[in-house]
């Protein structure tokens, strides 16, 4: 018998009823290529194929490539790797990127995709404090730099949670099923860098508010200027908020 291997992270999703769920949440199209991350033994691809005859897989675990095999399809394409030592180009025909990610490189694996611009809408199951992080509102505890960077390019939805009991082995943490869908809205006001490096800055001491954290980069006239209260921390913030902050820096430079 196969089991988990703990240096790839892997937890099988064995409930079906959240396979349902998830494959229910799914904008499926014709006229869109998906790939899966991680597929594992294949609980969620003998779905997948149901809906799409275009699908491709990147397993990273030779053992269940060989599993994997067995189960596919004619249409289904299947990669053996690293999701993240594949380059830009490999990705640039899929549209629909889902999985179950590894709890240790989930974040990594979404910052991977930021640049990728085909890769319109984001699928994934991650420990559901990373999806409350992405999900986060003003005000919130989880509003953070996670919640900021990747809000700069995608709305973040967390879709439902899911109990540990739904997974093979059972994880130690409560899982959560998120969609992110790709926007344009401030990419044209600002460079991203520049968004990033404020972001950086103004979440850099969590319990600090942004006058100690930005005093390398506003006075109190500027907080004035930009009718933003010094006397906030960074998660009382909004994006937009940021953006602005952003763009005033990058004309008073």
């Amino acid at each position: 018998m196969i089991k988990a291997k703990k240096k790839f992270g892997q937890n099988f999703l064995t409930d079906y009823q959240i396979i349902k769920s998830i494959i229910d949440e799914i904008k499926f199209s014709e006229k869109s290529k998906y790939l899966e991350i991680g597929p594992g033994m294949g609980a969620l691809t003998i779905e997948l194929q149901q809906k799409t005859k275009n699908l491709g897989l990147i397993e990273i675990d030779p053992d269940m490539i060989k599993i994997l095999r067995a189960k596919l399809n004619k249409n289904t394409q299947l990669f053996e790797g690293d999701v993240l030592s594949f380059d830009d180009d490999f990705f640039e025909s899929y549209n629909v990127v889902l999985g179950n990610l590894p709890y240790y490189i989930s974040t990594e694996i979404i910052f991977r995709f930021i640049p990728i611009k085909n890769i319109d809408t984001l699928y994934f199951m991650v420990q559901k404090e990373v999806a409350d992080r992405l999900a986060a509102k003003k005000g919130s505890k989880d509003n953070s730099v996670l919640t900021n960077l990747i809000g700069f390019n995608f709305r973040a939805e967390k879709c439902f949670d899911i109990n540990p009991e739904s997974f093979s082995p059972v994880p130690k943490v409560t899982s959560s099923f998120i969609k992110l869908t790709r926007h344009n809205d401030y990419i044209n006001d600002i460079p991203y860098i520049d968004f990033k490096r404020i972001i950086k800055e103004s979440f850099k001491f969590k319990r600090k508010n942004l006058k100690n954290n930005l005093k390398d980069i506003l006075k109190q006239s500027d907080f004035e200027n930009l009718k933003i209260l010094p006397t906030n921390r960074a998660e009382d913030l909004t994006i937009e908020d940021f953006i602005k902050i952003t763009k005033y820096v990058i004309s008073n430079a």
